[in-house]
Protein backbone atom coordinates (compact mmCIF):
# COMPACT_ATOMS: atom_id res chain seq x y z
CA UNK A 1 0.00 0.00 0.00
CA UNK A 2 1.47 3.87 -1.27
CA UNK A 3 2.01 5.95 1.18
CA UNK A 4 -0.69 8.26 1.25
CA UNK A 5 0.48 10.72 4.45
CA UNK A 6 0.34 14.20 3.27
CA UNK A 7 2.99 16.29 4.32
CA UNK A 8 2.94 20.16 4.09
CA UNK A 9 5.35 23.51 4.44
CA UNK A 10 4.73 26.52 6.43
CA UNK A 11 3.73 28.09 3.23
CA UNK A 12 0.47 25.61 2.68
CA UNK A 13 -0.09 25.31 6.27
CA UNK A 14 -0.01 29.76 6.49
CA UNK A 15 -2.44 29.38 3.37
CA UNK A 16 -4.72 26.58 4.56
CA UNK A 17 -5.13 27.85 8.26
CA UNK A 18 -6.86 30.77 7.02
CA UNK A 19 -9.23 29.17 4.72
CA UNK A 20 -9.84 27.11 8.14
CA UNK A 21 -10.26 30.38 10.03
CA UNK A 22 -12.43 31.92 7.48
CA UNK A 23 -14.68 29.15 7.72
CA UNK A 24 -15.21 29.17 11.23
CA UNK A 25 -16.45 32.41 11.17
CA UNK A 26 -19.64 30.62 9.88
CA UNK A 27 -20.14 28.72 12.86
CA UNK A 28 -22.78 31.22 14.27
CA UNK A 29 -24.67 29.80 11.06
CA UNK A 30 -24.82 26.43 12.58
CA UNK A 31 -26.75 27.56 15.80
CA UNK A 32 -28.81 29.71 13.40
CA UNK A 33 -29.97 26.51 11.58
CA UNK A 34 -30.15 24.17 14.73
CA UNK A 35 -32.03 26.39 16.91
CA UNK A 36 -33.57 28.98 15.41
CA UNK A 37 -34.42 27.81 12.03
CA UNK A 38 -34.55 24.00 12.89
CA UNK A 39 -32.85 23.14 9.63
CA UNK A 40 -31.54 20.20 10.91
CA UNK A 41 -30.14 19.29 7.45
CA UNK A 42 -28.17 22.21 7.55
CA UNK A 43 -27.14 21.90 10.71
CA UNK A 44 -25.61 18.70 10.32
CA UNK A 45 -23.83 19.48 7.31
CA UNK A 46 -22.14 22.47 8.86
CA UNK A 47 -21.66 20.20 12.30
CA UNK A 48 -19.29 17.88 9.86
CA UNK A 49 -17.73 20.92 8.34
CA UNK A 50 -16.68 22.37 11.28
CA UNK A 51 -15.58 19.13 12.23
CA UNK A 52 -13.48 18.68 9.70
CA UNK A 53 -11.82 21.89 10.15
CA UNK A 54 -11.15 21.48 13.91
CA UNK A 55 -9.65 18.25 12.70
CA UNK A 56 -7.40 19.75 10.24
CA UNK A 57 -6.45 22.13 13.43
CA UNK A 58 -5.51 19.40 15.33
CA UNK A 59 -2.66 18.28 12.62
CA UNK A 60 -1.49 21.72 12.06
CA UNK A 61 -1.99 23.58 14.87
CA UNK A 62 -4.31 26.43 16.59
CA UNK A 63 -2.43 28.85 16.46
CA UNK A 64 -1.78 31.69 14.07
CA UNK A 65 2.38 30.88 13.47
CA UNK A 66 3.34 27.17 14.35
CA UNK A 67 7.52 26.36 15.04
CA UNK A 68 7.21 23.35 13.21
CA UNK A 69 8.91 23.85 9.35
CA UNK A 70 6.03 20.43 8.14
CA UNK A 71 3.00 19.53 9.01
CA UNK A 72 1.58 15.46 8.88
CA UNK A 73 -1.68 15.50 8.08
CA UNK A 74 -3.17 12.21 9.59
CA UNK A 75 -6.52 12.40 8.29
CA UNK A 76 -7.42 9.69 5.75
CA UNK A 77 -6.91 10.27 2.42
CA UNK A 78 -10.79 10.18 1.14
CA UNK A 79 -11.76 12.40 4.23
CA UNK A 80 -8.90 14.46 3.48
CA UNK A 81 -9.83 15.05 -0.48
CA UNK A 82 -13.17 15.64 0.41
CA UNK A 83 -11.89 18.61 3.10
CA UNK A 84 -9.92 20.24 0.52
CA UNK A 85 -11.74 19.98 -2.43
CA UNK A 86 -14.57 21.81 0.29
CA UNK A 87 -11.99 24.51 1.08
CA UNK A 88 -10.81 24.62 -2.13
CA UNK A 89 -14.65 26.22 -3.69
CA UNK A 90 -14.58 28.36 -0.83
CA UNK A 91 -11.37 29.82 -1.54
CA UNK A 92 -12.47 30.32 -5.40
CA UNK A 93 -16.09 31.87 -4.65
CA UNK A 94 -13.85 34.33 -2.19
CA UNK A 95 -11.76 35.21 -4.87
CA UNK A 96 -14.11 35.74 -7.35
CA UNK A 97 -16.54 37.86 -5.77
CA UNK A 98 -18.26 40.38 -6.95
CA UNK A 99 -16.83 44.32 -7.56
CA UNK A 100 -18.79 45.49 -5.36
CA UNK A 101 -17.38 42.69 -2.63
CA UNK A 102 -14.24 42.86 -4.00
CA UNK A 103 -13.63 46.65 -3.33
CA UNK A 104 -14.63 46.09 0.01
CA UNK A 105 -12.25 43.23 0.51
CA UNK A 106 -9.20 45.23 -1.17
CA UNK A 107 -8.30 46.91 2.24
CA UNK A 108 -7.06 43.45 3.24
CA UNK A 109 -4.83 42.38 0.19
CA UNK A 110 -2.85 40.52 2.91
CA UNK A 111 -6.05 37.67 3.33
CA UNK A 112 -6.75 37.79 -0.13
CA UNK A 113 -2.89 36.32 -0.50
CA UNK A 114 -3.62 34.10 2.33
CA UNK A 115 -6.65 33.07 0.73
CA UNK A 116 -4.75 31.85 -2.64
CA UNK A 117 -2.17 30.23 -0.65
CA UNK A 118 -4.66 28.06 0.86
CA UNK A 119 -6.51 27.27 -2.63
CA UNK A 120 -2.89 26.38 -3.45
CA UNK A 121 -2.03 24.48 -0.82
CA UNK A 122 -5.51 22.46 -1.21
CA UNK A 123 -4.59 21.90 -4.84
CA UNK A 124 -1.26 20.53 -4.51
CA UNK A 125 -2.50 18.09 -1.90
CA UNK A 126 -5.58 16.75 -3.82
CA UNK A 127 -2.79 16.38 -6.81
CA UNK A 128 -0.58 14.34 -4.18
CA UNK A 129 -3.32 12.07 -3.34
CA UNK A 130 -4.61 11.64 -6.17
CA UNK A 131 -1.02 10.09 -7.12
CA UNK A 132 -0.97 8.37 -4.49
CA UNK A 133 -4.10 6.55 -4.67
CA UNK A 134 -6.47 8.13 -2.80
CA UNK A 135 -9.69 9.04 -3.49
CA UNK A 136 -10.56 12.98 -5.15
CA UNK A 137 -14.16 13.95 -3.53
Amino acid sequence: MPDTKITIDRSQRAGLYELIRNHLYGVEDFWIAFSRSRDYATAERLGIEFGEDFRLLADIGWRPDEDRAEFELTIPPHDLAETLKRLHDEAEKLLNESPHERREREDDEETNRRFQSGLDACEAMLIALDERGGERA
